[in-house]
Order: C-alpha cells, then structure tokens, then sequence
C-alpha cells in the first residue's frame, strides 16, 4: 500500500473511532467513561484533521509527526480503555473500539516503515 493510501487509511480510521467514541459516550451507553470517552473522541477528530493537514506543509518531516502523534494517543487510549475494559467489563462497542485503534497503529507504523525506506 502506498504512503498516501495509509495515510488516508489513518485519516477515515481516526474520524470512524472518534465519531464512535462520541456516540458512546453520548448515547450513554457506558456511563461512567462518559468522559474519557468525549475526550478521546474529540483527540481522534482532531488527529484527523492534524494527518490530512500536514500533507502539504512542506516541512521535512513530510507528516511524520502527525502520524507520531497519532500512534501515542491511539497506543494511549488503547492501553488506558483496555485496562479499564479488563478491570471492568464494559459495552460491546469497547471492543469494536479496540479493533479500530489496533488498525489505526498498523497503519501508522506500516506508513513510517514506508517513508522511511523512501528516504
């Protein structure tokens, strides 16, 4: 798969989880990770628009630090909300969440190895 393709792999991966972490998080479905849900359902949006912005800006890194950023929030959320998940049991829409970010950092980490073999 090409560099681009991942990317905008990565870009529709983090808006679908962030969509659905607000949904969740709205429809109560889990209502004690209301919160934690909203919150990393607003990062995710944003890191979406962070990855398709920092296509064109020229800098060296060619978004490398956007997909950086987006392996360490998807590697976070996915530690903390697994933990919790493991502690506490939760909702079937968890899981699903899970699936999501486990493609969301192969993506990523497919997407370095990619441009690094480029430089």
């Amino acid at each position: 798969m090409k560099p681009q393709t991942l990317r905008l792999l990565i870009i529709a991966l983090l808006t679908t989880t962030g969509i659905f972490h607000l949904a969740v998080a709205l429809l109560g479905v889990a209502p004690g990770l209301a919160l934690p849900l909203t919150g990393f359902g607003a990062v995710y949006i944003a890191l979406s628009f962070y990855v398709r912005k920092d296509t064109n800006d020229g800098s060296k890194s060619h978004s490398r630090n956007a997909i950086l950023a987006t392996l360490a929030v998807t590697l976070t959320g996915l530690g903390l909300g697994g933990s919790n998940y493991l502690a506490n049991g939760g909702p079937m829409a968890l899981p699903i969440m899970f699936v999501i970010d486990i493609a969301i950092i192969a993506a990523s980490v497919m997407w370095l190895v990619k441009k690094r073999a480029k430089s």
